[in-house]
């Protein structure tokens, strides 16, 4: 049986690899372990483990990089497994965004809420809850720490479905808290913040600098800053951001993380747009979804250099890649600290949302695993949004799960962009042709013949 290693599936991720290799070969907690980097395309995890060794040998780690195509080969004895998929690659991204765009309907990510939200998680949990039955199996005694998206809906089929230890992580929050505390000119790393909510809708509860309450400035500054409807497309973080600055007005918090993710979750700002000069400044968001998606070769043409040696490695600075890190090292040598933001079982950390729900929120992290801070409760109207959206996003998982026609067309349905039933079911049979085998188990019967 092995021991002392991380399993990375999808580790194909052309961002988020790189810089947990470099994080890892950076950490002493590590030194001695191995890093099994498994995904479908051999070259993939061919060219990412010889980066690695690139990262090990110029960082001086004693670190080995395995690649895989097969996961139960790499995962026996494991003690973390991250898993980073993304089932149809970049081009079931782009779907997810052109099919409802058929509709009248405009997305600015279309990766965890939204009807692109939904048809990724009808390709995403039937996956990612076999890797987890695989992990049950040959390593029950691992950590599953999940990427994929949608992070809130993966991560209940992981735990609904199989008894593994899983939890999800992002970077969202801590862009945010960042961006906040550059605004107020306030070292970040001095900031006290607590965040509470779904991923991709999570909420500034309290933010203080010492003793000092900061939200008061904060609401100066926004109601000084921020724009409106008609506020210039932008793809930067701050206290600019229009759609942010008009919630904290409906709903008396500061929401993360930015406001081409948080849009997704309200009708108002996305429905009726026709995609191409989107209001409330959000153009600047979906514009860098479509460059990230379309930007993804040339990211490989750079790493098979780089991992043939004529090209210099990256001076990396992944804060997903170095949160997973900091985790692990915790776990590892006992050293206790709280993370800003762990998706996990609530379980009643949030008390006035679904027990059964997983919520972002703080966390303990060390010895005793990952566990997840008890915030009280949210403000009713703000309990109501994500109520609704965890009970939606829980239909999603039925469907994924049972492969349930009439349940993945209710999912659709209700969803907010989404105007009507039959809508959502026109989607659905869209998305199972344009998608093939990844959805075809949810084609109408006629279709399906």
């Amino acid at each position: 049986m092995q021991q002392n290693s991380i399993v990375l599936i999808g580790a194909g991720s052309t961002v988020f690899t790189p810089g947990l290799m470099t994080d890892l070969a950076s950490s002493p907690a590590f030194s001695g372990w191995t890093v099994h980097l498994v995904d479908l395309d051999a070259d993939a995890a061919e060219t990412m483990a010889r980066v690695g060794r690139r990262i090990a040998e110029e960082r001086k780690a004693d670190l080995r990089f395995e690649p895989h195509t097969d996961r139960r080969e790499a995962l026996p004895g494991a003690t973390f497994v991250t898993t980073t998929i993304a089932v149809g690659a970049a081009r079931g991204w782009l779907l997810d965004i052109e099919v409802p765009a058929k509709y009248g309907i405009a997305q600015t990510v279309g990766d965890s809420v939204g009807p692109g939200g939904v048809l990724r998680a009808l390709r995403h949990v039937p996956e990612l809850v076999a890797i987890a039955r695989d992990v049950e199996e040959l390593a029950p005694g691992a950590w599953m720490i999940n990427y994929s998206n949608p992070l809130t809906a993966n991560v209940r089929a992981i735990t609904s479905a199989t008894s593994v230890r899983a939890v999800g992580l992002c970077h969202g929050t801590m862009h945010t808290l960042a961006s906040l505390a550059g605004d107020l000119d306030v070292p970040p790393a001095e900031v006290h913040a607590v965040f509470a909510g779904l991923n991709h809708l999570c909420w500034l509860l309290d933010l203080r600098h010492g003793a000092d309450d900061l939200y008061p400035r904060l609401r100066e500054l926004v109601a000084e800053r921020s724009g409106g409807i008609d506020a210039p497309a932008t793809s930067r973080e701050g206290v600019h951001l229009a759609i942010s600055a008009d919630l904290m007005r409906t709903f008396g918090k500061y929401p993360a993380p930015g406001d081409r993710h948080v849009s997704e979750f309200f009708s108002w700002y996305l429905r009726g747009a026709d995609g191409e000069h989107l209001p409330w400044g959000l153009q600047g968001g979906r514009d860098d979804t479509m460059r990230y998606i379309a930007e993804k070769s040339d990211l490989w043409d750079r790493l098979h250099a780089q991992a043939d040696g004529t090209l210099p490695l990256d001076s990396t600075d992944n804060q997903e890649a170095e949160r997973l890190v900091s985790i692990a090292e915790a776990i590892v040598t006992g050293r206790d600290h709280v993370e800003l933001a762990v998706n996990l079982p609530n379980n009643g950390n949030i008390a006035n949302l679904p027990p059964t729900a997983v919520v972002e929120v703080p966390a303990v992290v060390g010895a005793a695993g990952i566990t997840g801070l008890s915030v009280g409760r949210l403000p009713d109207a703000i309990a109501a949004v994500l109520t609704a959206r965890a009970q939606q996003q829980e239909i999603t998982v039925r469907a994924a799960l049972t492969g349930d026609r009439d349940l993945a067309v209710q999912a659709l349905a209700l969803d907010p962009l989404v105007p009507d039933p039959a809508t959502a079911a026109a989607i659905l049979d869209d998305a199972a042709a344009a998608h093939g085998g990844a959805l075809q188990r949810f084609a109408s019967s006629t279709i399906a013949a």
